[in-house]
């Protein structure tokens, strides 16, 4: 159970707090890069870390990321004209270049613009992304070369969705190992109505046993399940890398080459927009991507917005008549974590929560982000602010007979937990 200001220090992102200056230590993706298809096209309008910007792709087809609102008179540049190099506010004509220099001023007689630069941010595009560094110059850290982003475009399928929760409860049921066979039942255990089309792993063992270990990224922890049947055990090892990052690994429902990373990145206390890249060694089909999540129904989710359609007060459309054969009353893995989360509110309150063994991946999510602000505090530099981002992985196997799960993934590097 968490003390008020402990769920407050460990939720709240926006200027000025702790762990909105941890997030600002790392490059955040702020968009798809779909949505800035055409150089010159219109721009984007979107929240990040409690704060707004423009992003923007010009007429030469460079990527820019400024405050939303014109240095000048406070209008915003989202409703702006983008030109060759730049974007131009339309109240009174300022143009800024995409590093924020000030390029023209249409509303000054002198001709020659004055020394201002609007703030901007470095970026890079790649994975399908618009990816985004918001924090101090002097600190900016390599952009980390995640394993996806390397395969061919048709070897993944980049998925956002845009929820009205905070990001803290959204990573925290993707790092909950033992929802997965309870949530998911209709997928994970068809078992409990009759059925027999097993698509996940050994996940009729509902209460996993956990094995956890600090990394250099963060933590992993391998998930150990009985087989029924009296044959090796199941393992999973996910990893969860800072500040928000996870991958899941491959199996009998992902394909045994692929693997799902997430990143729950906050637009601020209460928004975070998810972001979910499945990968693998052979294409992946997308409309089976939005089969298995749910969001091909349409009167559930849109893709072009982005965002579900119901809400807490709709009941999120659960449809209760078909719960003897449905667990959920809901269809699709990522539709069912994502009404879990909009029910417990914009923010949980975690002063009311009683932890059991089986939330042990959480309560060390919540340590190390604590350590990590710890470590900010004393000067240091946040964990796994620079690792090797294509070294992180996860996997779903036998356990192995002998020897340690970790040999599974010979390329994490363990640490020592903190005192």
């Amino acid at each position: 159970m968490m003390t008020r200001e402990e769920n407050d220090r460990l939720c709240r992102v926006g200027p000025g707090t702790k762990m909105g200056a941890l997030f600002r230590r790392f490059w955040l993706p702020i968009c798809t890069a779909d949505r800035l298809p055409t150089p010159g096209g219109a721009p984007l309008a979107e929240r990040l870390l409690g704060e707004d910007f423009v992003v923007f792709r010009t007429g030469e087809g460079k990527v820019g990321v400024l405050d939303e609102y014109c240095m000048h008179r406070g209008a915003s540049l989202a409703l702006g004209r983008v030109e060759d190099c730049g974007i131009r506010c339309i109240y009174h004509g300022w143009k800024f270049g995409t590093g924020g220099e000030v390029l023209e001023i249409m509303n000054n007689k002198s001709q020659r613009p004055p020394n201002f630069r609007a703030r901007a941010f470095p970026t890079v595009e790649a994975g399908g992304m618009v990816w985004v560094y918001l924090g101090p110059p002097e600190k900016q850290p390599p952009f980390p070369r995640y394993a996806f982003l390397d395969l061919p475009e048709n070897h993944r399928v980049l998925l956002r969705v845009n929820q009205h929760f905070n990001w803290v409860q959204a990573t925290e049921s993707g790092l909950d190992s033992s929802h997965v066979g309870i949530l998911h039942s209709n997928v994970a255990r068809p078992g409990w109505h009759g059925q027999t089309n097993q698509r996940i792993g050994a996940m009729d063992d509902t209460a996993p046993e956990l094995h956890i270990e600090d990394t250099e990224f963060g933590y992993h922890y391998a998930a150990f399940r009985k087989n029924p049947d009296g044959g090796s055990d199941n393992v999973r090892i996910v990893p969860f890398f800072m500040p928000s990052g996870r991958i899941i690994p491959g199996g009998q429902l992902q394909g045994e080459n692929n693997q799902t990373i997430i990143f729950e990145v906050p637009m601020d206390d209460e928004h975070t927009a998810t972001y979910s890249i499945r990968y693998g060694t052979q294409p992946i089909p997308r409309d089976t991507r939005l089969r298995e999540t749910g969001f091909d129904d349409t009167t559930m989710y849109s893709e072009k917005e982005q965002r579900f359609l119901w809400t807490r007060a709709d009941l999120h459309l659960q449809k209760r008549d078909t719960m003897d054969r449905n667990w959920s009353g809901f269809r699709g893995i990522a539709l069912e974590d994502a009404v879990i989360g909009t029910s417990m509110g914009p923010i949980q309150d975690r002063t009311k929560e009683h932890l059991i063994a089986s939330d042990l991946a959480v309560v060390r999510f919540r340590r190390r982000l604590m350590e990590s602000l710890a470590q900010m505090e004393r000067g240091g530099d946040p964990i796994g602010v620079d690792v090797d981002a294509g070294a992180i992985a996860s996997i779903d196997s036998p356990a192995p007979a002998r020897g340690h799960w970790r040999s599974l993934i010979p390329s994490h590097r363990v640490v020592e937990p903190a005192e």
